[in-house]
């Protein structure tokens, strides 16, 4: 079998495994919704470049039997892929744990967490943690939940800044990393940022530096830092987004149209298929059987229009032999002389 139609067979089959399209780094956002604010129950798509929202790839969150306010939290298993999300739910000052499609806003009741959650995120272990909002019944207090039941168990209290409080775990360090406070960076009842190990519990300052945020509100980890959401300040009325590094640094990189109070890195696009698998196999089939009776087609050319040379010179010749003009006699005389 000639090299070509093996190589079209193998890239017309697998075409079906090409990406519909590259695009950048994408996260899902929740918003708060309830209280003050109208009741919002999207879950966004935001460019990680600058943190707009992306047109047309927001979906509703929707649980059965349930109104949707809204979320305070999202975080993806590390081994399932699973995306899991406190949300709040009218008629309820508690927040649910759900599990989360993120394709289809669908979201399936894991239980009533009894806290007023205001993160969750994941170890690398699978282990889920919860930080209690300060308006909650332990403010500032890092929980372990479960996700089979939606229990929860005290892991340590922190006490590290005043209102904002949400979490984001690093595996590059393995450390969970803390944002709380409004205000001035780095001060006792300002903005804090910190990192606590989690098996030892220790808690150790981070120094922030760079762009002033407002409170933060979302925390995410990718490629080698934070991605990040405040509430907004009074001068840009809007929320921001930024990068923050393990070491404190802070970016600022876009507006938002919306207040996150959870990031996750959204799933890469699904493989979606350039041409059935059948039809590349037929296809490639086809193109190869139609470029072999092509050259076949070909040969046979060549080899009559090489006939019909031949024939044509032979012709030729034979034309020009009964043209010739008769020889000259020869005389005698000029034989003798």
């Amino acid at each position: 079998m000639h090299p070509r139609f093996v190589a079209l067979c193998v890239a017309l089959s697998f075409a079906w495994l090409a990406p519909a399209s590259a695009v950048a780094e994408r996260l899902l956002s929740i918003s708060p919704g309830g209280g003050n604010r109208p009741p919002d129950a999207l879950l966004r798509t935001i460019d990680s470049a600058n943190g707009s929202t992306v047109p047309g790839a927001s979906v509703t969150i929707t649980l059965a039997g349930r109104t949707v306010l809204g979320g305070t939290g999202l975080a993806r298993h590390p081994q399932s892929g699973i995306v899991y999300a406190l949300l709040k739910i009218q008629g309820s000052s508690f927040r649910r744990l759900v599990e989360l499609d993120e394709h289809t806003g669908v979201a399936t009741d894991i239980g009533d967490t009894g806290h007023r959650f205001a993160g969750i995120a994941f170890a690398s272990n699978g282990t889920l943690y919860a930080i209690e909002g300060d308006g909650g019944g332990v403010p500032e207090a890092l929980f372990t939940l479960n996700t089979s039941d939606a229990s929860s168990a005290l892991f340590q209290q922190l006490s590290a800044g005043s209102d904002g409080e949400t979490i984001a775990f690093d595996p590059d360090d393995g450390r969970l990393y803390h944002g709380s406070g409004i205000g001035t960076p780095n001060h006792v009842n300002g903005e804090k940022f910190e990192k606590i190990d989690l098996s030892s519990h220790a808690v150790t300052n981070i120094p922030l530096s760079g762009f002033d945020y407002e409170e933060l509100s979302a925390l995410t980890y990718s490629g080698g830092g934070f991605f990040a959401g405040d509430v907004g300040s009074a001068a840009v009325d809007m929320p921001r987004f930024f990068r923050i590094t393990a070491q404190g640094a802070v970016t600022l990189l876009g507006n938002m149209d919306h207040v996150s109070k959870g990031l996750v890195v959204a799933a890469p696009p699904p493989l979606v298929p350039a041409m059935p698998l059948p039809m590349g196999i037929a296809l490639a089939l086809g193109l190869a059987l139609a470029a072999r009776v092509n050259n076949r087609a070909r040969a046979q050319l060549r080899h009559r229009d090489s006939r019909l040379l031949a024939v044509s010179r032979a012709n030729h010749l034979r034309e020009r032999r009964s043209h010739r003009p008769p020889s000259r006699p020869v005389h005698e005389s000029t034989l003798d002389s």
